[in-house]
């Protein structure tokens, strides 16, 4: 019955502390800890294995283990006495990084919960103490997938109901352990929009998609229509690559993008030769209100009284670009605290429209501005969590 009751609480744990939308972000673990608890004349060692999932900063683990309990009288210096076979059992809340993925270094955590172990000398291996405890840890993360873990816990009496209670351990329970973490992968940046219906990125890895072939270029756009059909195929083409990480002077889903860098490389999916920067781009194409934008449209934006970003219009106040503010290429909300960075920089508006006129001389105005660096990242706020 007991360990039912524990079952279930670990279930309503789990549904509260992983929310719908934060689902792709879940990461848990596997650790093989070992414990002490030296609380004389009693001293409790048990080996064991926990379970722990969660989003960041926010998880439940499980945990169970196996050990030896001393009771003992001091004999010249020596502790000596019968040992019984014990158990104990954990369900916990933690709140710390612990499923962040933040690569090495120390991780603070704290932790409470429920639990039942055996009495020190139990009359029966069945006999169980219900508790409650609580406590802090630190984890040390070696690189994405290992960690060594320690901790101190205080376990308190849940309730005086049973005979095996009497003989409840009182003491801080000291814990080590060596972690195996999975799931989560590079922990992206909140995305405003409903994903399409393309399920073709289903991994962390950025796809590899090589550049066209010069054979395979095309002089689109031919005319309004066929712009507007290519124009709208540049989105579900750039959100493939959501989660790319940013990377200054990037032009590679391989190795990540700057904002500049991931414009030119989706459009060239679709056979467009753009310049290099927006600086360049601003320069190309054919002008329009920044009011009256349609999708696939280039939006420009300025700090430091010049032109040093731009993204790609997606509809309804969204947008797609290689930020380095939200860490790689996402969708970000003209409507949203952080979207307003966006919009009260927002200098210009370009379009690569089928106007009786090709795409090469459409741009050929780019030529005239000269490269001379790359763009910066950008100053907009990090995205909410």
């Amino acid at each position: 019955m007991h360990l039912r009751r524990l079952i279930g609480l670990s279930g309503v744990l789990s549904y509260l502390t992983v929310p719908a939308g934060l689902t792709a972000q879940v990461a848990g673990g596997v650790e093989l800890y070992g414990t002490l608890v030296n609380a004389e004349p009693v001293a409790r060692t048990m080996g064991g294995l926990s379970l722990g999932v969660g989003t960041p900063y926010v998880g439940i683990r499980g945990s169970g283990g196996l050990g030896i309990s001393s009771l003992g009288a001091q004999t010249g210096g020596t502790t000596q006495g019968p040992s019984n076979l014990v158990w104990a059992t954990n369900a916990d809340l933690l709140l710390g990084p612990v499923n962040a993925r933040l690569g090495e270094g120390f991780m603070p955590y704290a932790f409470a919960g429920v639990g039942m172990e055996s009495s020190a000398q139990p009359a029966a291996f069945t006999d169980a103490i219900r508790t409650w405890s609580y406590g802090g840890g630190m984890q040390l993360a070696l690189g994405r997938l290992l960690s060594v873990n320690g901790e101190a816990r205080s376990r308190h009496l849940a309730a005086m109901a049973t005979p095996a209670d009497s003989q409840f351990v009182r003491g801080i329970e000291y814990r080590i352990g060596i972690g195996l973490h999975f799931g989560g992968g590079r922990q992206r940046s909140t995305v405003y929009s409903r994903r399409t219906s393309d399920t073709r990125r289903t991994s962390d890895t950025p796809p590899r998609a090589p550049r066209p072939s010069p054979s395979t270029r095309t002089t689109w756009p031919v005319s309004t229509t066929s712009a507007s059909g290519a124009a709208r195929r540049v989105v579900p083409t750039a959100e493939q690559y959501i989660g790319t990480p940013y990377r200054y002077g990037g032009t590679s889903p391989r190795t990540g993008f700057d904002c500049s860098g991931f414009v030119q490389y989706v459009y060239g999916m679709q056979g467009v030769n753009l310049p290099r920067t927006s600086r360049q781009m601003a320069g190309s194409g054919i002008a329009v209100s920044t009011s009256a934008l349609a999708v696939g449209d280039l939006m420009l934006f300025s700090q430091g009284g010049r032109i040093s970003h731009v993204a790609i219009y997606a509809g309804n106040g969204r947008f797609i670009h290689s930020s380095s503010s939200g860490n790689g290429v996402r969708y970000d909300d003209l409507g949203t605290r952080r979207g307003k960075w966006f919009a009260d920089h927002m200098v210009a508006a370009r379009r690569v429209t089928g106007d009786g006129r090709i795409l090469v001389n459409a741009f050929a105005g780019g030529a005239v501005i000269a490269f001379d660096q790359f763009d910066p990242p950008d100053s907009a706020p990090p995205p909410s969590r």
